[in-house]
């Protein structure tokens, strides 16, 4: 492929903040046999991902409710942060759906085929 249509198809992804589980290391603890035990817990965090915005086939609002992913949210996001989830199309290892940071309305607007 030539470089020009490299840079071309670089152009056309969007860049967005995907939300992803990461497992931390809370601290030792000291066992009554003496033996130590390494506790960890998960948090959510961000990562920046490209995304071809072809591949994007529904984008919905997205929020947690739970308590434990509210518990995960707290040490990464501030509190108003929104979030929306992305199906995508395409075969892939990884799942069809994706959670991101940004509003539903923020990616329709992203994502709205040009007037003509």
């Amino acid at each position: 492929m030539p470089l020009e249509a490299t840079k071309r198809k670089i152009k056309e992804m969007i860049k967005v903040q995907e939300v992803c589980e990461k497992k931390i290391q809370t601290g030792k603890t000291e066992r009554p046999d003496g033996s130590l035990f390494t506790g960890f817990s998960k948090v959510y965090e961000a990562r920046s991902t490209l995304i071809n915005p072809s591949y994007v086939v529904a984008v919905y609002p997205h929020e947690y409710t739970s308590s434990l992913d509210l518990d995960k949210l707290e040490e990464n996001f501030p509190a108003d942060t929104k979030f929306c989830t992305l199906v995508l199309d395409g075969n892939s290892f990884r799942t069809s759906e994706i959670v991101v940071v940004g509003s539903f309305e923020k990616f329709c607007r992203r994502l709205e085929a040009p007037k003509l």
